[in-house]
């Protein structure tokens, strides 16, 4: 719930993303001022004012202690019309192993780009880019979870 450029960053490698325009800051801790997030709010993947204001995505599953899951702008717009969106999600979900133990899941899912050339540069380079930044999240989660009481 605290992920977001308007609020934690990504938990990753912030300097890499920072030398991308994104502005993000760098907390490593729960805040407690920062409300849940709610179904429909954006989430902020760098500054709004940055990449004509395209960088989120929407709440579009808020439940917390079990499930987050973001989806695109124009998905957000074509589930609230009722159709079924065909972009991407972003899902977090903690799902029980025992009861001192809770795993993460957490998937990516994006729409087919319209050209072979996005696809090309997707698989080549933007696929193996999430890969480390999503990694690196991860572990760095699991770090704090382990070490706050």
């Amino acid at each position: 719930m605290q992920i977001g450029q308007d609020r934690s960053g990504f938990y990753s490698y912030t300097p890499l993303e920072n030398a991308f325009g994104c502005e993000m800051p760098k907390v490593e801790e729960l805040k407690s001022e920062w409300r849940t997030r709610t179904k429909g709010e954006t989430v902020w993947f760098c500054a709004p004012r940055r990449f004509k204001g395209q960088g989120f995505m929407v709440a579009a599953v808020v439940d917390p202690g079990k499930a987050f899951v973001m989806v695109s702008g124009p998905d957000w717009t074509t589930l609230q019309n009722g159709n079924r969106a065909a972009g991407g999600s972003w899902g977090f979900i903690l799902e029980p192993v025992d009861a001192n133990h809770t795993r993460l899941i957490a998937r990516l899912r994006g729409g087919t780009p319209p050209s072979v050339a996005g696809r090309v540069i997707g698989a080549a380079f933007w696929d193996p880019a999430h890969f480390v930044m999503e990694r690196k999240m991860l572990t760095t989660i699991k770090r704090l979870a382990e070490t706050t009481s």
